[in-house]
């Protein structure tokens, strides 16, 4: 044991994992800290009465009409089963019964969600009282064509939000290392999109030129960012009639939410998520260990791909990162394996050129950092499966920060919400 060692609880799906390590050699990079006092319920609805860019829904929803509330999935943790019922309870006092009310769940092109999913989604009152959908992206009756958008993706919209006379999107704000932030536009493409309109707005963000991602698209970044532009211009077309976007901490606690306009609530919580959950870090360093964050962050590989994508921003090439991810759910697509052809992250590129797939870019992203560092995974996933990937597979944090470089590292323990700001020392 290092003299004035210090140990941190590290998130792994449900539960944790302790890291004890030295703290003249280790900085910890948490944006955790910054989170607010959780809100009440009346706190919330005090952001009903007060929206953005938008009247209040007393201005938008006339008594009796058909409202439609699309809501995330199971992978998304985003407080909606706090959110709905008290978006619901207004939607009464409206005027609109609960039999005028049905709820979509936009997963884009994740399965659908089981039954006990949807109660913790929108709360099992809600469940029990409304109509519950899951959105089927590969249903081609499903969806209607209302246009495209100046880059040319349809606009291909799951037909039970175009039959509603009312749409309302509740989400989280996040990071999302393709379309810059979670949330807001989000709901309608890729949450409700088709599976072709997801595929081609999701193509924007791979330059098949260079086989790389193409410029503007990475965390925390809306402007200049082709995939989320696009997003917008889609959501500008369909035109929802009211946003509810929330932030949550650690613990999955409503610290932040924003109602009003689909575009203007959600810029405003995006430009104070970034401000608030971005962390300054003095340069490159040998070592990074990073966890999600824990469930439901951590419930599949794919998701926890976004963990990667932030530790890579302060990693030496050829160090080593060490990613903790419980992965209970596996890979996250059952086709996701058959992307690490023989040929590594180029011939990856070349497969994505001649069919290009959302979670082959993904696989992609992996190849490409399992190439540039040491990926040492911390999962519940097959060792063989890992190695296929590229990854080193390890059972325990313990295990896998043995042999690490000696050099400096950097501690992540909310990965996928924390965005390091590298500040690189100034020359002279």
């Amino acid at each position: 044991m290092v003299r004035g060692a210090a140990t941190i609880s590290l998130g792994f799906g449900r539960g944790q994992m302790d890291f004890t390590f030295d703290p003249a050699r280790f900085d910890v990079l948490d944006a955790g800290r910054a989170d607010g006092p959780t809100l009440d319920d009346a706190a919330i609805e005090a952001r009903f009465d007060d929206p953005i860019g938008s009247p209040p829904l007393a201005g938008i929803v006339r008594p009796g009409e058909r409202v439609g509330v699309v809501v995330p999935d199971a992978t998304r943790a985003s407080g909606s089963n706090r959110v709905v019922p008290l978006l619901l309870a207004r939607l009464n006092a409206l005027g609109v019964p609960d039999a005028r009310v049905e709820i979509l769940v936009g997963g884009g092109t994740h399965r659908a969600p089981t039954a006990g999913e949807i109660g913790r989604i929108v709360g099992d009152d809600v469940a029990r009282r409304v109509a519950v959908h899951a959105h089927d992206a590969f249903d081609a009756a499903a969806h209607v064509v209302l246009g495209e958008t100046p880059r040319g993706t349809p606009v291909e919209i799951n037909r039970r939000l175009v039959e509603v006379d009312r749409v309302v999107l509740v989400g989280a704000i996040g990071f999302h290392y393709f379309a810059g932030f979670s949330g807001g536009r989000k709901g309608l493409l890729p949450g409700c999109g088709s599976d072709p309109a997801i595929q081609k707005n999701h193509l924007l963000g791979f330059d098949r030129a260079t086989l790389r991602k193409a410029d503007g698209v990475e965390s925390g970044r809306l402007d200049g960012n082709p995939v989320s532009e696009d997003m917008e211009a889609c959501a500008a077309l369909f035109g929802p009639s009211y946003l509810v976007n929330t932030v949550l901490d650690g613990a999955g606690r409503i610290t932040r939410a924003y109602a009003g306009h689909w575009r203007a609530a959600h810029r405003l919580g995006c430009d104070e998520y970034r401000a608030a959950h971005s962390v300054a870090a003095p340069g490159r360093r040998d070592v990074v260990v990073v966890s999600c964050g824990g469930a439901p962050r951590d419930l599949n590989l794919i998701q926890s791909h976004k963990a990667l994508e932030h530790a890579r921003v302060v990693l030496n090439d050829g160090g080593d990162l060490i990613l903790l991810a419980e992965c209970s759910e596996g890979l996250g697509r059952e086709d996701f394996l058959d992307w690490f052809v023989p040929g590594g992250s180029r011939a990856t590129a070349l497969k994505l050129v001649d069919n290009y797939r959302i979670n082959g870019q993904t696989a992609w992203g992996i190849r490409w950092k399992s190439e540039r560092f040491r990926v040492r995974l911390v999962s519940r996933l097959d060792p063989e499966v890992v190695r296929r990937m590229g990854m080193i597979p390890f059972a325990t944090l313990e295990e896998a920060a043995s042999g690490i470089s000696a050099g400096r590292g950097y501690i992540l323990p909310r990965g996928i919400s924390t965005l390091p700001a590298l500040v690189e020392a100034s020359a002279g």
